[in-house]
C-alpha cells in the first residue's frame, strides 16, 4: 500500500496566487476596524494560509501507513476485498444458502456483530460483511481542502445538488429541508472521521416510555457499556491537555449562575510518547500515540485513533469474517428460510467515474447495520419484498439534538486549527473533542444540554479563518452541542430511491431556541461572541443520525424488539423458533447501529451503539433456532 500524497518540498505558485486572490475576494468592500485588523490580519496569515494548502509526504503518515501495513500481513495484505468477488458464488453442498450470516454496513454495531458472531460461530459458519465505501490506509487521509471537497458522496452545489457524485466517498453529506446529515463512508463507517468521544447517556433516557422495557433498568446495559469501553480503549483526557481545554474550563469557571458543569472528555484513541515506535493495542494491532493534531474528523493520519479498523474488525476478520468493500446493498428480499440480497458493486470506469455491476446473494440470517440513513433507506425499499414491515419504519428519527455555534473573540487562546499529520512549532489544538459541558440540575430532561469544545481539520481551517475573521484559529471555538429534540423526524425516500428527512416544525422548535440560549452564555463565558453560520441555509446539521428503525416492544410503536429482531406484521409468517416474544419477527433478520434508538440521547452515541449490539450479538448466538450455526 502506497500514500496517495505527493511530496513537494515547496508551495505550489499557482496555488499560492489562488490563495492570494480568493483571500482578496473575500475581503472586499469589508471595512475592518482597527480592532478587526488586529484580529484577521490577513496579510501576515499569507504563509499559514498557503501552508494549509499543500499537502505532502511526512514521517508521521510513513510511520502510519508502514504500521497498518504490518497490521494486514497475516490477512494477506488488507482487511477487505472487492465486492467484485461476490459476483460469482461456488456451491456449497452442506447449505442453499451463499452466506449463513451476512452483515450490511461495518460502522459501530455492525463490526461489533461481525466480531462477536465470528468468534462464535462454527469453522464452516460463512460470515460477511458488505460496505459501500472503501478500506482506508492511515496516512493516506487528505489533508487540504481541494482534495477534501472529492471526498463527498453528494455533489454539494449547483444544479444536480444532493445527487450522488462520488458513491464511494468518504463523506455522506446529505441535504434535507430542515437538518442536513453528515457521516462516514467505509470500512469502519463513522469511526474514520468522528471524535471518538465514549459517553454514557444519563439512566434518566432510558427511563422514557419509548425505550422498550427490557431497557429501561438504567443497569441493563452495564456490562455491554464496559466490554465496548474496554475494545475500544476509551480514556480520559488529561485536564488542560491543549488551549482550547483549558479555555473551555476558564470558561465554565464563569458559568456557576447556569448551573454548568464541567469534565474531560473520555476518547477512543491511543497515547503514548512519541517516537517510541508503535504501540501495540489490545487486540494487538500497531498504533501509534496521538500527537494532537487535531485532525480526528478528516481522518487520522498518525495511527493513533481507534477506528474500528484497529479493534472490531480485525478481531473479526481473524475469526473468519469476510468483508466486501465497493459495494451498496438495495434491498434485502425474504425467500423460503433466508434471504437474497440485491446488491451494486462500483468497478473503476473511465477516469474517476464508477461503473455500477448489479449482483445478489444469499443467507440465511441478515443483520443491517448500514447507519441510520441507510438502514432505513434499505428496508424502506424491501417493503413488499417477501415481509411486510412495521408501519413505524423511518418515523422517530432524530438529530441527536445536534448543534453547531461559534464563539468569536474569545478572552482565552483556543488554538483551533488542525494541522494533520505534520511537525509544527507551538502548541498543538489536541484531538477534535476533549471537554463535556452540561446542565444537569435542570429538572426536566429535556431542557438538559451537553456543549463540547472543537478543532476544526486542516482541511477546512482557511475557510473557517475567513468566515471568524481570525486566520490563525487561536481566538475562535466551534461549540458542537446535543440534546433532546423529541425525535418527530422521519425518514421517507425520494423519487430515486434514497432517504430524505422530514421535519416539519423543526426550525421553530423550542429546541431551536434552547440550544443557541446555551451556545450564548458558553460564549458570554469565553468573554466573546456567539456566532452561528448559516452553511447550506439555516438548517441544522447532525453527525449523530438515529432511529427510524426504533425498538420497541410491539410493532405499532417500533420496527425492531430489544434484542434487533426485525417485527412481522403479517401474521403468515411464523415466530422465530424459540423466540422468548409474544410478536412476530421476521426469523433471521436483524438490526444493529444507531436507526434502533427510539430517542435522542443527548451524548455522542458511539459507545451506546457498541454496547446495544454487544447485547444484539449475545441475543443472537443463544437464539434457539440458530444454535448449528455457533460453537
Amino acid at each position: 500500500m502506497k500514500s496517495s500524497t505527493k511530496k513537494r518540498s515547496q508551495p505550489n505558485r499557482r496555488e499560492s496566487i489562488k490563495t492570494g486572490a480568493a483571500i482578496a475576494a473575500a475581503t472586499a468592500g469589508v471595512a475592518l476596524s482597527g480592532e478587526a485588523k488586529a484580529d484577521f490580519a490577513p496579510i501576515r496569515s499569507l504563509p499559514v494560509i498557503a501552508g494549509r494548502a499543500r499537502s505532502y509526504e511526512s514521517d508521521h503518515k510513513k510511520r502510519a501507513i508502514a504500521d497498518y501495513v504490518a497490521n494486514m500481513k497475516p490477512f494477506g495484505g488488507s482487511l477487505s476485498r472487492h465486492g467484485r468477488h461476490l459476483l460469482s458464488q461456488n456451491p456449497r453442498f452442506h447449505s442453499p444458502f451463499d452466506f449463513d450470516i451476512l452483515i450490511i454496513g461495518s460502522g459501530y454495531g455492525a463490526s461489533v456483530c461481525a466480531a462477536r458472531l465470528a468468534a462464535a460461530k462454527k469453522p464452516d459458519t460463512r460470515l460477511g460483511m458488505i460496505e459501500r465505501g472503501r478500506e482506508y490506509v492511515p496516512g493516506t487521509f487528505t489533508d487540504r481542502f481541494r482534495d477534501a471537497t472529492k471526498e463527498s458522496r453528494f455533489k454539494l452545489l449547483g444544479r444536480n445538488k444532493n445527487t450522488v457524485d462520488n458513491p464511494v466517498g468518504l463523506v455522506n453529506a446529505m441535504q434535507n429541508d430542515e437538518v442536513n446529515v453528515l457521516s462516514g463512508s467505509g470500512l469502519g463507517g463513522s469511526s474514520l472521521i468522528n471524535a471518538s468521544i465514549a459517553i454514557r447517556p444519563e439512566s434518566a433516557v432510558f427511563e422514557q416510555s419509548c425505550w422498550p422495557t427490557a431497557l429501561q433498568n438504567p443497569l441493563a446495559l452495564d456490562p455491554f457499556y464496559g466490554r465496548s469501553a474496554w475494545e475500544l480503549g476509551a480514556e480520559f483526557e488529561p485536564i488542560d491537555q491543549s488551549p482550547k481545554a483549558k479555555a473551555q474550563r476558564l470558561a465554565a469557571s464563569r458559568m456557576g449562575k447556569f448551573g454548568a458543569r464541567f469534565e474531560s472528555a473520555a476518547l477512543t484513541i491511543t497515547r503514548g510518547a512519541a517516537g517510541d515506535g508503535p504501540i501495540i493495542n489490545r487486540q494487538g494491532q500497531r498504533q501509534r500515540g496521538c500527537t494532537d493534531c487535531g485532525d480526528c474528523t478528516a481522518g487520522c493520519n498518525i495511527g493513533a485513533k481507534n477506528t474500528l479498523a484497529m479493534n472490531y474488525l480485525p478481531m473479526a476478520r481473524s475469526c473468519g469474517a469476510e468483508m466486501y468493500t465497493h459495494t451498496e446493498v438495495i434491498r434485502v428480499e425474504k425467500i423460503g428460510e433466508g434471504y437474497r440480497i440485491h446488491f451494486k458493486t462500483y468497478l473503476p470506469g473511465r477516469g474517476k467515474d464508477f461503473k455500477a455491476v448489479c449482483g445478489s446473494v444469499t443467507s440465511r440470517m441478515v443483520i443491517v447495520g448500514a447507519g441510520s440513513i441507510g438502514s432505513n433507506e434499505i428496508l424502506l425499499r424491501s417493503q413488499g419484498y417477501g415481509m411486510e414491515l412495521s408501519s413505524q419504519l423511518g418515523c422517530k428519527w432524530t438529530m441527536n439534538g445536534d448543534a453547531l455555534g461559534f464563539v468569536r473573540k474569545s478572552e482565552f487562546l483556543t488554538n483551533i486549527a488542525g494541522t494533520s499529520a505534520y511537525d509544527t512549532k507551538g502548541c498543538r489544538p489536541g484531538p477534535t473533542i476533549q471537554t463535556n459541558l452540561t446542565f444537569p440540575n435542570r429538572p426536566n430532561l429535556k431542557d438538559r444540554t451537553l456543549i463540547q469544545d472543537g478543532t476544526v481539520s486542516r482541511s477546512y481551517a482557511n475557510i473557517l479563518g475567513l468566515l471568524m475573521q481570525d486566520m490563525d484559529l487561536d481566538q475562535t471555538l466551534v461549540m458542537l452541542g446535543m440534546g433532546h429534540d423529541g425525535a418527530d423526524g422521519r425518514i421517507v425516500l425520494r423519487k430515486d430511491g434514497l432517504g430524505s428527512v422530514k421535519w416539519p416544525g423543526l426550525m421553530k422548535s423550542p429546541y431551536r431556541k434552547l440550544i443557541r440560549s446555551d451556545f450564548a452564555k458558553v460564549a458570554e463565558g469565553h468573554g466573546g461572541k456567539y456566532k452561528y453560520l448559516k452553511i447550506f441555509g439555516d438548517n441544522f446539521i447532525t453527525v449523530h443520525p438515529l432511529g427510524g428503525c426504533s425498538m420497541a416492544d410491539s410493532p405499532d410503536r417500533g420496527v425492531v424488539d430489544d434484542r434487533g429482531r426485525v417485527f412481522d406484521i403479517n401474521p403468515q409468517y411464523s415466530f422465530a423458533p424459540g423466540s422468548t416474544t409474544s410478536t412476530p419477527v421476521h426469523n433471521g433478520l436483524y438490526v444493529a447501529d444507531g436507526s434502533v434508538i427510539p430517542t435522542s440521547i443527548g451524548c455522542n452515541p458511539l459507545l451506546t451503539i457498541s454496547a446495544l449490539a454487544e447485547r444484539i450479538a449475545d441475543g443472537i448466538v443463544a437464539e434457539p433456532g440458530f444454535t448449528d450455526l455457533f460453537a
